[in-house]
């Protein structure tokens, strides 16, 4: 079965049709495309000339051999024409390998049809039929799910994303490192290279973001493989907690860390987490002027453990919230100048999904402003294996 002619293929179709009328002198035109690709076929009309006609009497459509005879069947063999029982009207078939896809019907009041004349209208014939193929596959493709194409790109957009925090922790601290070194230090050199490659690769990041910005996300991928183990959260919070303070120095921000002792272990994967919070704490930092305060907060109740990032930054309107978690949605950020690609908080809760955990944002946070993101981990918890 067909998918029905698009727009852009009708519109084609008229075009052609006007053509035929102005150098052929037409007095009337039609495109059928079959409904249903079997020897006896259904025609639904796609372009008429004069628009304002009825369909012209379609007679019975042009036979192919059977599909197992096709590959005895030469191209030049199969029928190119139909000669009508009406006078001077020819019905060309919109031929693909051993099928008819429709019919251009042209009709001449009169004349007869030259031999010349028939030759072009053969090769209007064929442009439609190219051109019906290639409808065919985009319709089929835009209804189809991802295709493992589709699935690998997104995964590497993703992974791309990830590397930006890590990027940016090094190069915050290499900033703070520069700072505090004397100028003719023997470490100063090397800590300026290190400095530079990282503005270069944070730079070739963002330019695969903005070349990637023309392109639709991709909704409906599984977030990566994930193996539940014991995890001390401390020790995996700490090099996290090291660069938001590092960051909070540089951007004069301040770094409220509010983390109980003894904590209990949890089940998670230590990639996950990290970047989660990760994102969290970029977020953070990005939205919170200078001044402002950023803060991580772990809360212990029976039987789950909160983890809270929360700012003074400026808050996030309610109506927007909903769709924060939409690929590429940067809400009212879209147009400042904070950097940003809108991906951040929807690979979090695709790394989370697969735990049964997700993150819930709360705006304003403290009297009208701020945010705070938190992550609800039940105590105990572990992933079926």
């Amino acid at each position: 079965m067909l998918w029905p002619a698009s727009e852009e293929f009708a519109a084609l179709c008229r075009t052609q049709l006007e053509l035929v009328v102005n150098s052929l002198g037409a007095s009337s035109l039609a495109v059928y495309l079959s409904e249903t690709l079997n020897d006896s076929p259904s025609w639904s009309p796609v372009a008429v000339y004069p628009e304002a006609a009825p369909p012209l009497s379609l007679p019975l459509p042009p036979t192919l051999p059977p599909p197992t005879q096709a590959a005895e069947t030469p191209l030049g063999h199969r029928p190119q024409q139909v000669v009508s029982s009406l006078a001077n009207q020819l019905i060309l078939p919109l031929m693909y390998q051993n099928w008819v896809l429709g019919v251009l019907v042209a009709q001449r009041q009169h004349r007869p049809w030259l031999a010349a004349e028939q030759a072009q209208l053969q090769q209007v014939a064929q442009t439609l039929a190219i051109a019906c193929v290639l409808d065919q596959r985009q319709q089929w493709l835009s209804h189809s799910p991802a295709n493992p194409l589709d699935q690998q790109q997104r995964r590497f957009d993703d992974l791309l994303h990830q590397l930006r925090n890590p990027v940016a922790a090094i190069r915050t601290f290499v900033k703070l490192l520069l700072k505090r070194l004397e100028p003719d230090h023997q470490g100063h050199p090397l800590a300026e290279g290190i400095a530079k490659e990282t503005e270069r690769l944070m730079a070739l990041l963002e330019d695969y973001r903005q070349q990637r910005t023309d392109i639709p996300a991709l909704t409906g991928s599984q977030p990566l493989p994930l193996a539940g183990k014991p995890l001390d959260l401390a020790e995996t919070l700490s090099p996290l907690i090291s660069a938001a303070q590092a960051r909070a120095e540089m951007e004069g921000k301040t770094f409220v860390v509010e983390i109980p002792p003894q904590l209990p272990p949890i089940w998670l994967e230590e990639r996950v987490l990290q970047e989660v919070m990760g994102n969290l704490l970029d977020n953070a930092f990005k939205y919170t002027p200078q001044a402002g305060t950023i803060g991580l907060r772990l809360t212990l109740t029976s039987p789950a453990l909160e983890l809270t990032v929360w700012d003074t930054g400026c808050g996030i309107p309610k109506e927007v919230q909903p769709r924060l978690f939409k690929r590429g949605y940067r809400g009212i950020q879209a147009d400042s100048e904070i950097e940003g690609s809108g991906l951040g908080l929807a690979i979090a809760q695709d790394l989370l999904r697969p735990y049964g955990l997700s993150l819930r944002v709360t705006s304003p946070y403290e009297g009208d402003r701020g945010t705070a993101f938190t992550l609800t981990i039940p105590l105990p918890m572990k992933v079926k294996q």
